[in-house]
């Protein structure tokens, strides 16, 4: 071991700390050690940073940091994940652990659930080195997309488990409210899919991303702040959209989608309102007999097939890539995530310097 790695430790509480002190770990009995080369960011990791526990067994301090992408470094004499040392690959965020008091199903996340006093406490992609278990779930990739681009891995496998969930096919209608890279994500997967329609809702504040929603894959984008979504969409649609897929931060959101899709329409909540009250009017579910599904993240056959997908080089990464930085600029990345400075970008993803 050698005292040389670095990483960035939320303290729970609304602060972080850069720490040079980690021991680049040795691999659990049954796993591996990554080199991470990037992890892409996220609005959850906002909340995150603030305190904010919405994910199973989630604890501070921790090593923050859930969409990665690295290279083995090491691996246990004794590990069977499928891989080899050198191969670049994404990490599965959800690991099937035996269940303790507060977590009775014993799933926990990278990047959330393995606090500093476990192992190493090097358990997300917010550190230069991460450990991971055996039994952990590594999906293959591609040495001819950018470590960055291919972090966009775990929004994908997202849409990939919730769109397949609900059986969306060919030739159906989506709108999706919020042009995050998850929103924008959303909008290239279900194209990609033969979506006959595809739309984006937006604020004002959000121009350039409504416009790389046509870039990647949107029919239409609109803007909620100059015309009624409603109208708009029932106007684009015929009546309403089979699918709408809230992954926006208002709380409005949720109970607009059941305005946004037609009788037996599919809705989708996904966008985190960080603990905010959220009014919803339950008989339009009723009357409507809308059905309503929750999204909270992958599986690991959708992890396979959003690496599939980017492997092919056939998915537009690099409009979707964003603003990359580096592990000293965590303070840049926390307001591109906030949107509380100057600077906007589709995306923020992490990159390490090996």
């Amino acid at each position: 071991m050698s005292i040389d790695c670095r990483a960035v430790v939320f303290a729970g509480d609304g602060t972080w700390e850069m720490r040079d002190d980690f021991l680049i770990p040795e691999p659990p009995q049954g796993g591996a050690v990554l080199a991470v080369e990037a992890v892409g960011l996220c609005h959850s990791d906002v909340a995150q940073l603030a305190g904010h526990h919405h994910v199973p067994g989630e604890v501070s301090p921790v090593v923050p940091g859930h969409e990665i992408v690295g290279r083995v470094h090491a691996l246990a004499d004794d590990a069977d994940l499928g891989v080899d040392v050198g191969d670049r690959v994404a990490v599965d965020i959800v690991w099937f652990g035996p269940p303790y008091e507060d977590n009775p199903l014993g799933v926990r996340c990278y990047g959330y659930s393995f606090g500093l006093d476990e192992g190493s406490g090097l358990w997300g992609g917010y550190g230069e080195y991460m450990a991971v278990m055996a039994g952990t779930h590594l999906a293959p990739l591609t040495e001819e997309v950018s470590a960055e681009e291919l972090t966009l891995f775990e929004p994908l496998s997202n849409m990939v488990a919730w769109l397949n969930r609900m059986g969306f096919r060919e030739g159906q209608s989506i709108v999706i409210q919020g042009p995050g890279h998850m929103g924008l994500t959303c909008a290239a997967y279900a194209k990609s899919l033969g979506a006959a329609t595809v739309i984006v809702t937006g604020t004002s504040d959000d121009a350039m991303r409504l416009e790389v929603a046509l870039e990647v894959g949107a029919d239409h984008v609109v803007d909620v702040t100059a015309v009624d979504p409603i109208e708009a969409v029932r106007d684009l649609t015929t009546g309403g959209a089979n699918v709408a897929v809230d992954l926006a931060s208002a709380p409005s959101t949720p109970s607009l989608c059941f305005d946004l899709v037609h009788h037996g329409g599919q809705v989708i909540w996904a966008g985190l309102k960080d603990r905010q009250a959220v009014p919803v009017v339950t008989d339009k579910v009723v009357m409507r007999s809308l059905t309503v599904y929750g999204g909270s993240g992958g599986t690991a056959a959708s992890v396979d097939e959003a690496a599939r997908i980017l492997n092919a080089g056939q998915f537009p990464t690099a409009p979707l890539l964003g603003t990359v930085v580096d592990l000293d600029e965590v303070d840049r990345a926390m307001a591109l995530l906030h949107r509380s400075g100057d600077e906007d970008a589709v995306r923020a993803v992490l990159k390490h310097q090996h």
